[in-house]
């Protein structure tokens, strides 16, 4: 039956999956766990992973994988005030603009830390990206495919015995677990969560052919494999008291930069992109019926810097933002007549959407707009940077 939360813009539609209990949502009542845990103490326990994993490492104690926005930055902070050595693991996802880079260039140098970018074979990603496209509505499955298994691959070649992630989807949005579970990673939270259940072996084949020597990073290690080699995944927002807004605001410090978006408030996250706020988000909403705002505005009524009928009306507001199309079918090597036909048969009823009106007169409330300030415009997009290119 459907519900809605009386706290938050959340329902029982949510492709998480959520529960509604005395009109409040799973969500909800779990972030309230946040101001009854004993940090100190959670902190302790990660302490005692740490420790142990000192005992098993060699050159690197973890593996921390980015994308290059504020998260990444605090994840590396923490990880490196630890005492840990981490390396870095980035998969090119050849949607970077040129702030994207930067931040990636930025935080690879200011943290000194050793690490690998990892560049997939850019035709065969098109054709994966294309068949997510056609397949799921989807365009960034073929990247979190990548994202979520590639970094595991090096840990277990590397015998290196721990990967830090930073925040739990799940967790932070529907509480589909409690911080006390201390959820780690694995090959069935990656395809419901990162994944939205979806099969790799189903993307992977059908239009998209992989070469063997490649197919092996875009699927998840085996259990038996895993624990084999005694790979630990952990998420720090089970550990630490988890405020995305407040944290990455921080992380302007150590030079990063925010980008300016007008689907969202937020700067700091996913910055860099050149299709999380554009297409990737007008997929968004025709797939689950809700654009990433909503996800930020929930995230912010829950931590008090937002009331929910404020949130409504910002909702409203955003929701009419435009997203341009057009440079990513280009990037993506489709012809004017595929463009004209996607659009016709795949965005009807969202023709509104299409286009680069500027959204300029959202007004914030104080709380808010006091840390949202200072995002960048980017210049180029879709800067395609890797091996042989």
């Amino acid at each position: 039956m459907y519900k809605q939360c009386s706290k938050c813009l959340y329902d029982t539609n949510h492709p998480f999956g959520l529960s509604i209990y005395h009109n409040e949502c799973s969500g909800c009542s779990t972030h309230l766990e946040k101001y009854s845990i004993n940090w100190n103490q959670k902190e302790e326990e990660l302490r005692s992973i740490v420790k142990e994993v000192k005992k098993k490492s060699r050159t690197y104690d973890c593996i921390v994988p980015v994308i290059g926005d504020a998260e990444d930055y605090y994840v590396l902070l923490k990880t490196i005030e630890l005492g840990l050595n981490p390396l870095v693991i980035c998969v090119n996802d050849y949607f970077k603009n040129d702030i994207g880079w930067h931040n990636l260039h930025q935080l690879i140098t200011y943290f000194d830390v050793d690490s690998i970018v990892f560049n997939p074979d850019i035709r065969v990603y098109k054709d994966l990206v294309r068949t997510s496209l056609r397949k799921y509505e989807h365009i960034l499955l073929p990247f979190l495919t990548l994202h979520t298994s590639f970094p595991i691959h090096i840990a277990k070649d590397r015998k290196i015995p721990l990967i830090i992630w930073g925040q739990h989807q799940a967790i932070e949005q529907v509480g589909k677990f409690s911080h006390h579970d201390k959820v780690q990673m694995s090959a069935w939270s990656r395809k419901e969560h990162d994944l939205f259940g979806i099969d790799t072996n189903t993307l992977i084949g059908n239009g998209a052919q992989v070469q063997e020597r490649d197919l092996n990073y875009y699927q998840y290690p085996s259990i038996s494999k895993l624990e084999s080699s005694g790979i630990k995944g952990i998420y720090l927002s089970n550990y630490m008291k988890w405020d995305p807004l407040k944290q990455n605001t921080q992380m302007i410090k150590f030079g990063f930069m925010p980008q300016h978006n007008t689907s969202s408030f937020d700067i700091y996250e996913r910055a860099g992109s050149s299709v999380y706020y554009q297409f990737h988000d007008l997929l968004k909403y025709k797939r689950v019926g809700y654009r990433k705002i909503r996800d930020h505005l929930v995230r912010e009524i829950r931590h008090g810097r937002i009331t929910k009928i404020e949130a409504q009306q910002l909702e409203i507001q955003y929701n009419n933002s435009q997203v341009d199309v057009h440079q990513f079918f280009h990037w993506l090597d489709m012809s004017k007549s595929g463009i004209e036909w996607f659009i016709l048969h795949k965005l009807q009823g969202f023709e509104n959407l299409l286009g680069d009106h500027q959204m300029t007169n959202i007004e914030l409330p104080k709380k808010l707009d006091s840390l949202c300030k200072g995002g960048k415009n980017q210049k180029n997009d879709f800067i395609i940077f890797g091996k042989g290119i």
